[in-house]
């Protein structure tokens, strides 16, 4: 936690507990295959004396699938919210809030009519150049399906669990902020000492080689492959005159557009345009190849043994069919071709002529690896001819020229979060031991601005901890009812 918080600690700020209005503007989606288990229409659970509805999971789910759509750049599909179970980070969200409004009630906070108000009145979507407009504010509601009295409920309950959430807030303590303070900012004085080994002393005979290969055969397998015999029509035997190409310009200039989506003349689009009439004439072409194909009036041009590795024809169409199936329609870059699927070839291991380079290439890793975690104890048991390059703190990496940048980082981390005053970390094709002959707390490049930004991060993890515990209290405080269950 504390190493992580080293690298990330101006990016922590306090965890917002219950989203605000992230349903305005925002689109509904489905929220899956569950049903209602309980003869109260339109109830999907009970905390406490707080009923959950399912118009409540709905709206649940919509800003939950809204916020990862956001996170994976519009590209979330329906299987994928199913995958991530947003169904029931929805409704786990509404159960915590529900405990928290339970615990709320029995501490008697409320939020008053002119504080739900106040707040709706601050909602940008609700404004008309700059003012809260009662117009804009029933039209968005009316047009995510939002009944007033729902959302006005909804901001109240929010302003109960904010005024909760504040009345648990603890302000950090000194010692807190010191300990942290002194995670961070600790300086370790370190020697250090870079192990290799000579690639020269790895030595592999043909006979070790060989039974290497022998032990570990599954390691070295022939792709899966796919024999398949085509069709092909080629654009580099189309001809294409001038008037035909202009008119397909005419036709489909949408398709030519520069870096800033405009359409493009047809003198600049020119050899783009024969090249696209080209392949629309040979998609045409191989489609009628393709029928005299598979009816059997013309052979194949010629049999292929595809790979994932070595192909240059997409693979996509062919991996789906069966044996025996024609494929028609495959685009390449400049051609059309149809397929017929004769064979699929499962992987199977390679012989030893033709997984040598490869087994030989992995043993030698093996050794390598064994030979320099054998050394690199060795050295660090010793701790001989070190290298002192002073004090050192997370963020000095620069220090470490011996090291690659990623190598440092990686280095600097593991310092930090292990104790001990010497050690060693393995890389690849290097290690690198130390030794701490001092420690010391570097505060006089502290700031301002980072003092105030280590006391938001230890009272942000304080108080999610407050948080959470208070939510684990209040799950054994209110029984929880679940009226749903999965189709």
């Amino acid at each position: 936690m504390i190493s992580w918080m080293q690298t990330h600690r101006k990016y922590l700020i306090p965890t917002i507990w219950i989203s605000t209005i992230a349903f305005v503007g925002a689109g509904f989606v489905g929220w899956g295959a569950y049903s209602f288990g309980s003869n109260k229409v339109g109830e999907v659970a009970k905390v406490g004396e707080r009923v959950i509805s399912g118009k409540e999971l709905q709206y649940s789910y919509n800003n939950v699938y809204s916020y990862y759509n956001q996170i994976l750049d519009g590209k979330l599909t329906q299987e994928k919210a199913d995958e991530l179970k947003l169904q029931d980070i929805a409704l786990n969200q509404l159960i915590r809030e529900s405990l928290l409004l339970n615990y709320a009630d029995e501490l008697g906070i409320t939020a008053l009519n002119s504080e739900v108000a106040s707040k709706i009145h601050s909602i940008d979507n609700f404004k008309e150049n700059g003012v809260f407009s009662k117009d804009v504010y029933f039209k968005t509601l009316k047009a995510v399906n939002k009944k007033v009295r729902e959302f006005e409920d909804s901001v109240k309950k929010e302003i109960i669990i904010d005024k909760l959430t504040k009345a648990l807030n603890l302000p950090p303590t000194k010692l807190e902020i010191e300990t942290l303070t002194s995670a961070i900012y600790l300086q370790d004085k370190l020697s250090v000492k870079i192990v290799k080994i000579d690639e020269n002393d790895i030595k592999i005979s043909d006979e070790e080689l060989k039974e290497f290969w022998n032990s570990n055969k599954t390691n070295f397998m022939s792709d899966k492959s796919y024999t398949v015999e085509i069709v092909k029509v080629a654009t580099d035997g189309i001809d294409v005159d001038e008037n035909a190409s202009r008119e397909f310009y005419k036709e489909s200039k949408h398709l030519f557009k520069n870096s800033e989506d405009k359409i493009v003349s047809y003198e600049d689009a020119k050899d783009k345009v024969k090249a696209k009439l080209q392949l629309k004439i040979a998609k045409k072409e191989a489609l009628k190849k393709y029928l005299a194909f598979k009816n059997g009036k013309i052979d194949a041009d010629e049999t292929l043994t595809l790979t994932d590795s070595s192909s240059d024809i997409p693979l996509d169409k062919i991996q789906t069919a069966k044996v025996g199936d024609f494929i028609k329609s495959i685009e390449l870059k400049d051609a059309y071709i149809a397929a017929k699927l004769v064979s699929i070839n499962m992987p199977e291991p390679l012989k030893f002529e033709n997984a040598k380079e490869d087994a030989k290439l992995e043993l030698f890793k093996n050794r390598y690896s064994k030979l320099l975690e054998t050394k690199t104890i060795q050295e660090a048991n010793l701790s001989k001819e070190l290298k002192d390059i002073g004090f050192i703190s997370m963020e000095d990496s620069q220090k470490l020229d011996m090291l690659s940048q990623e190598e440092a980082n990686l280095f600097l981390e593991r310092l930090f979060s292990t104790s001990g005053e010497k050690g060693y970390y393995i890389f690849d094709d290097k290690s690198i031991v130390y030794q701490i002959t001092e420690q010391r707390l570097f505060s006089q490049d502290i700031t301002q601005e980072d003092k105030q930004e280590l006391e938001e991060t230890v009272k942000s993890v304080k108080n999610q901890a407050i948080q959470m515990a208070l939510i684990e209290r209040l799950e054994s405080k209110y029984k929880i009812e679940n009226y749903m269950k999965k189709d």
